[in-house]
Protein backbone atom coordinates (compact mmCIF):
# COMPACT_ATOMS: atom_id res chain seq x y z
CA UNK A 1 0.00 0.00 0.00
CA UNK A 2 1.30 3.50 -1.20
CA UNK A 3 1.24 6.43 0.78
CA UNK A 4 1.00 10.11 -1.07
CA UNK A 5 2.14 13.48 0.25
CA UNK A 6 1.74 16.16 -1.08
CA UNK A 7 4.40 19.06 -0.46
CA UNK A 8 4.11 22.75 -1.01
CA UNK A 9 7.30 24.49 -1.76
CA UNK A 10 8.44 27.61 0.86
CA UNK A 11 8.31 30.78 -0.23
CA UNK A 12 11.10 31.82 2.06
CA UNK A 13 11.22 33.75 5.13
CA UNK A 14 11.14 37.45 3.53
CA UNK A 15 7.64 36.33 1.76
CA UNK A 16 6.05 35.35 4.97
CA UNK A 17 7.32 38.13 6.87
CA UNK A 18 5.82 40.53 4.43
CA UNK A 19 2.57 38.96 3.62
CA UNK A 20 1.75 39.32 7.73
CA UNK A 21 3.32 42.70 7.52
CA UNK A 22 0.66 43.51 3.80
CA UNK A 23 -2.11 41.94 5.61
CA UNK A 24 -1.65 43.95 9.17
CA UNK A 25 -1.52 46.96 7.01
CA UNK A 26 -4.73 46.13 5.40
CA UNK A 27 -6.97 45.08 8.62
CA UNK A 28 -5.48 48.49 10.25
CA UNK A 29 -6.98 50.73 7.41
CA UNK A 30 -10.24 48.97 7.20
CA UNK A 31 -10.13 49.38 11.30
CA UNK A 32 -9.32 52.93 10.50
CA UNK A 33 -12.06 53.47 7.43
CA UNK A 34 -14.56 51.68 9.83
CA UNK A 35 -13.72 54.00 12.83
CA UNK A 36 -14.17 57.43 10.63
CA UNK A 37 -17.39 55.84 8.75
CA UNK A 38 -18.86 55.38 12.42
CA UNK A 39 -17.69 58.52 13.96
CA UNK A 40 -18.76 60.80 10.94
CA UNK A 41 -21.89 59.02 10.21
CA UNK A 42 -23.19 59.37 14.15
CA UNK A 43 -22.30 63.26 13.97
CA UNK A 44 -25.53 63.66 11.72
CA UNK A 45 -28.50 65.01 12.50
CA UNK A 46 -31.36 62.08 12.51
CA UNK A 47 -32.83 64.36 9.56
CA UNK A 48 -29.61 63.91 7.63
CA UNK A 49 -29.51 60.36 8.48
CA UNK A 50 -33.05 60.29 6.66
CA UNK A 51 -31.93 62.18 3.53
CA UNK A 52 -29.36 59.60 2.54
CA UNK A 53 -31.68 56.63 3.67
CA UNK A 54 -29.51 55.18 6.54
CA UNK A 55 -31.35 54.56 10.18
CA UNK A 56 -29.32 55.51 12.81
CA UNK A 57 -29.94 51.94 14.27
CA UNK A 58 -28.01 50.55 11.27
CA UNK A 59 -24.99 52.63 11.09
CA UNK A 60 -22.76 50.44 12.57
CA UNK A 61 -23.64 47.58 10.28
CA UNK A 62 -23.25 49.55 7.02
CA UNK A 63 -19.96 50.58 8.23
CA UNK A 64 -18.76 47.32 8.32
CA UNK A 65 -20.06 45.79 5.21
CA UNK A 66 -18.55 49.25 3.38
CA UNK A 67 -15.63 48.74 5.06
CA UNK A 68 -15.06 45.22 5.29
CA UNK A 69 -17.06 43.85 2.40
CA UNK A 70 -16.56 46.91 0.09
CA UNK A 71 -20.30 47.35 -0.27
CA UNK A 72 -21.50 50.76 -0.63
CA UNK A 73 -23.82 51.91 1.27
CA UNK A 74 -27.40 51.61 -0.20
Amino acid sequence: MGYAQTVTPQKGLFFGLFSDYAEARVEHFRRRVYGKTVHHLEALSDKQLNDIGVPRAEIKDRAYQSAYHQQPYQ
